[in-house]
């Protein structure tokens, strides 16, 4: 494993995440239940959208589990995303009908462990913290509490057109004032052509890029909550993307539609800031276009300063009226985070968090996007390193998403002001705390 110097900013980052955190854990350390004690065979319900059941990978895992556990069964349930998961789960609680594991989205955490919905299994992973790097363990913990085994990762990347960068004469871009000189100079060679496109809905991306600048939309300080998506930092992150849109450098319309995937295929949209998971989702829409494509570190807010966020990724967690919840601590420990899960993981083509994974993808074959770039998961490893900055999501991200996704489409669309939905959706955030009485104290 690498190391890095520590820098002050990252520092109080980091220092200001795990505070924020703390409340969190510290009111809710007291919920977990009992574990089920079972003496004949267990079957473990697992809700899940990555390990598909018709997927003769997801099933080999499944059965490798069962060959080493017998007496266990693993039963997949498809489920949908995070959102629908999250209220299935709710529902499941209210009515004594838990499953066992359940995947969600990092993001979803905070507010179901908030519901008391989930199980506290920081015991039942403690002989597999080693096994997982801190920074990727931070995303499944509140406070000192571990509330789910990470499953995947997403270490930031924008992945390009190589051919047409130089085409146009374009380097790639190391900070994001050069993503918008590159934007301007690809867009004035050829006006039916763009860097980019500009998805309002993206929330998770828009919080991670103000988390890059310096700011947070969700803190905790003490046993109150701050609500940050208004502060400076962050509006400065609305003004640059504002900014691109009016001169019209940037093509405004959602990812992965129709019209989307026909102007990658192209070439008429030239990159994509998202993460590593970012190759596989364009060769599933463009894949005549592999081998045109490469990866790099997202661009930077400051010059020498590669401190990123994770964007995406899910993991397990146990619900807290799960009958089988020991079992099926021991199964969401061992698929993600032992050297036989987190490897396995790599077949359901997911970045997988466990170090064992993790190591295993630097002598896999690159991305079928890019498989001239044979250093693509050496990047991403590096990158994996530099991501030093938590994103502390609230117990209302729906709330935000809400408000936020449609407002900022029609200000693109209309010319009206991104600092405006900035606002608005900070307001919303607030007074949905403040009535579910949640403490606000904002920055």
């Amino acid at each position: 494993m690498r190391t890095h110097s520590s820098e002050p900013r990252r520092a109080r980052r980091a220092l200001g995440a795990g505070a924020a955190l703390v409340a969190v854990g510290l009111a809710l350390a007291g919920c977990a239940g009992e574990p089920a004690s079972d003496d004949g065979p267990v079957t473990l319900e697992f809700w899940t959208w990555s390990l598909k059941e018709a997927d003769p990978a997801a099933q080999a895992i499944v059965e490798q589990y069962e060959k080493e556990n017998p007496g266990v069964t693993i039963k997949l349930s498809e489920v949908g995303g995070t959102p629908e998961t999250s209220s299935k789960l709710l529902a499941a609680d209210r009515a004594d009908e838990a499953p066992d594991v359940v995947q969600v989205e990092y993001r979803a955490l905070p507010s179901l462990v908030t519901a008391g919905v989930v199980r506290d299994i920081t015991e039942d992973v403690a002989p597999n913290r080693d096994a997982v790097a801190d920074n990727i363990w931070a995303l499944s913990t509140l406070g000192d509490q571990v509330y789910g085994v990470p499953q995947d990762i997403g270490p930031m990347m924008l992945t390009y057109r190589t051919d047409l960068f130089e085409k146009y004469g374009v380097e790639p871009p190391a900070t994001w004032a050069d993503y918008a000189e590159a934007a301007e100079k690809i867009h004035a060679a050829d006006p039916d052509v763009y860097l980019a496109s500009f998805s309002a809905t993206q929330v998770e991306f828009f919080a991670a890029q103000a988390a890059q600048a310096g700011a947070q939309w969700w803190g905790t300080d003490g046993d109150a909550w701050s609500v940050g998506i208004d502060s400076d930092a962050s509006l400065e992150t609305a003004d640059y993307w504002q900014d691109l849109v009016e001169r019209d450098l940037l093509t405004v319309e959602p990812l992965l539609t129709p019209e989307w995937n026909a102007k990658v295929n192209d070439g008429k949209i030239l990159s994509w800031a998202a993460a590593a998971w970012a190759p596989s989702v364009i060769y599933s829409v463009a894949p005549d276009t592999a081998g045109k494509w490469a990866s790099i570190p997202l661009p930077q807010w400051t010059p020498g300063d590669a401190s990123v966020p994770f964007l995406g990724g899910s993991t397990y967690l146990v619900p807290e009226k799960s009958e089988h919840a020991e079992e099926a601590a021991k199964f969401a420990a061992w698929l993600g985070a032992s050297d036989e899960g987190s490897k396995l993981l790599l077949t359901l083509d997911l970045y997988p968090g466990g170090n064992a994974g993790r190591e295993a993808t630097l002598s896999n074959d690159p991305p079928r996007l890019m498989p001239q770039q044979k250093d693509f998961y050496e990047v991403a490893d590096q990158i994996i390193d530099d991501t030093t900055i938590p994103v502390v999501w609230g117990p209302n991200v729906n709330v935000a998403t809400n408000a936020f996704g449609d407002a900022l489409n029609e200000a693109a669309l209309g010319g009206t002001s991104f600092r405006d939905v900035y606002g608005t959706t900070q307001t919303a955030v607030v007074a949905d705390l403040e009535k579910s009485g949640y403490t606000v104290e904002n920055p």
